[in-house]
């Protein structure tokens, strides 16, 4: 029995793998089929020309996303619907043959390359990936098509050359990185907001209203000054949603400039096809190429600004480890031997009280300065590391803080707090702490007041902290002059649990900062919600 059911699960193995293989195949071949009667139905005639070709171009972008051992039969499965199509529309068998044997160097020149340089996945997010992919896509594989399949077209044989030139460049610099794109980011769309989906819900309807008025309802081609109005939604694309966008919103500027030409509207209309054609492919490839371009520049701005945010908080995290290590050091090493200093220091100073001289004396100051070294110790480690935020929570950490900074500093502190949870995060609990010490020592360093006020209150669903004087102030105007590290400090703390942070004050008429951290959000949420913290500075 046993035996049976292993033999049942192998067959079972063996059959999943080539029934998902089988449905890749019909599904390649029937994409490249309506995709070889879409480029037909947005051709120029007579004689035929392709202003955009989308089936090589497709089948690029599938090919790396899959292993290559599904190569060979991915492109017999397209080609066989490639011929098909061509078959039906009439095309001889010596096109064909052109046809196919061009369509074989693109592919393998794009997909080969491509997956070579870029390790199999065209990331097209910084210059160096764009010009990687883009000396194969659109220098090396549209000029060596060009040149053979240019034979199977009419006229003349570089006016044939410029149109397949120009055709496969620009299916394989916007089609194929849509795709790539889409597939790569098709997880983190999940994860997107609604305002992420409805901004692009927007783009796409106003894109496609302009595209619509001034692509394909004019008959003439004396409205050239009208495409200039795309060109903010194309920027738009770049700067929001990076390639994936700009390659999205170019076939849309594609579709509704191709149609508008195959219908004779738009601009793109004149009395030679294949000059109309050319025209058209000129504006596509040049109106893409610099978007993609800025798209791949602000994308590896954002990267690095990730990286740089990735690494201030292990920055923070790291320099909280040490902060740790150090307070342990000190109370469990160095305060506990100054402590058997201490004691063995009393005790001389006790037998030596009735000596002759001031030795007594001297040894009772040393015991004194020792035990004022301990407290000083105490202090520093406690600053270090608070045990009572640890044990006790946010509230008992602050209010011991705060009572010890008065003490030490002779400033009056006043802290008030209200409905505030036990159980808080600790990574919240240490940065409103934190953000307490660095705000009071600049009491101590700028205000140049006796009084400062710590308000710490639960106000809809997120913890708000105030931490207010009545001091010196400064000018806000200068803010590189007076704002160090501690400020730059406070923001990337908060930056990390997803708070916000707001500083108002005035010269004479003291400083007032507050931050507000979610409750509720955890700590997943909390870092994609990061990125989209405002940071706020107003007098």
């Amino acid at each position: 029995m046993n035996t049976s059911r292993s033999g049942l699960s192998r067959n079972m193995a063996r059959v999943k793998p080539s029934f998902q293989t089988a449905t890749l195949v019909c599904l390649v071949a029937s994409v490249s089929y309506l995709s070889a009667r879409l480029g037909g139905a947005l051709a120029v005639r007579p004689p035929i020309a392709w202003p955009l070709w989308p089936g090589c171009a497709i089948l690029v972008g599938v090919l790396l996303l899959v292993p290559r051992k599904f190569w060979p039969i991915l492109i017999l499965a397209a080609f066989t619907a490639f011929v098909i199509y061509d078959l039906q529309t009439g095309v001889d068998i010596r096109s064909i043959v052109i046809l196919i044997l061009a369509d074989t160097i693109e592919v393998l020149t794009v997909a080969l390359g491509v997956s070579y340089l870029l390790h199999g996945f065209a990331h097209l997010n910084s210059l160096k990936t764009l010009a990687q992919y883009s000396f194969f896509a659109v220098i090396v594989a549209p000029v060596s098509v060009a040149f053979v399949g240019a034979f199977a077209l009419h006229g003349t044989y570089w006016g044939s050359w410029r149109i397949s030139y120009f055709s496969e460049a620009l299916a394989l610099l916007t089609l194929t990185p849509a795709i790539l794109g889409w597939a790569r980011e098709g997880r983190a769309w999940a994860n997107k907001s609604r305002g992420y989906y409805l901004e692009a819900a927007m783009l796409m309807v106003a894109l496609s209203f302009l595209g619509y008025i001034t692509l394909t309802t004019s008959k003439t081609s004396n409205w050239p000054a009208a495409l200039y109005s795309i060109v903010p939604l194309l920027l738009w694309s770049a700067l929001r949603f990076g390639s994936v966008g700009v390659s999205t919103s170019m076939i849309v500027v594609a579709f509704f400039s191709i149609w508008g030409a195959v219908h004779g509207r738009g601009p793109f209309t004149a009395n030679d096809p294949l000059q109309q054609v050319v025209s058209l492919q000129v504006f596509l490839l040049l109106a893409a190429a610099p978007f993609m371009v800025l798209a791949a520049v602000v994308e590896e701005r954002k990267q690095t600004e990730e990286a740089l945010r990735d690494l201030s908080g292990h920055l923070i995290h790291s320099h909280e480890e040490e902060r740790n290590r150090l307070a342990r050091e000190l109370h469990d090493d160095f305060s506990q031997r100054l402590g058997a200093l201490a004691f063995d220091l009393e005790r001389a100073a006790e037998e030596m009280k009735h000596s002759v001289g001031d030795t007594g004396i001297k040894m009772y100051a040393l015991w004194t300065e020792a035990c004022e070294i301990g407290v000083d110790l105490h202090s520093v480690s406690h600053q270090l590391h608070s045990s009572t935020l640890e044990s006790l929570g946010l509230v008992p950490g602050i209010s011991s803080f705060c009572n010890e900074f008065s003490e030490q500093q002779g400033i009056e502190v006043d802290f008030a707090h209200g409905d505030i949870p036990r159980s808080i995060a600790p990574d919240v609990a240490l940065c409103l702490f934190r953000i307490v010490q660095e705000a009071l020592r600049n009491v101590k360093k700028h205000s140049c007041c006796s009084k400062a006020q710590v308000r710490l209150e639960n106000v809809n669903g997120a913890i708000h902290l105030r931490v207010s004087d009545e001091g010196a102030g400064f000018n806000e105007s200068e803010p590189l002059r007076r704002v160090g590290l501690g400020i730059r400090s406070i923001k990337e703390r908060l930056r990390l649990v997803g708070g916000r942070f707001e500083m108002r004050t005035r010269l004479l008429e003291g400083t007032q900062i507050d931050a507000w951290v979610p409750l509720k959000s955890t700590p997943a949420q909390r870092n994609s919600e990061a990125a989209s913290v405002p940071v706020a500075s107003a007098a």
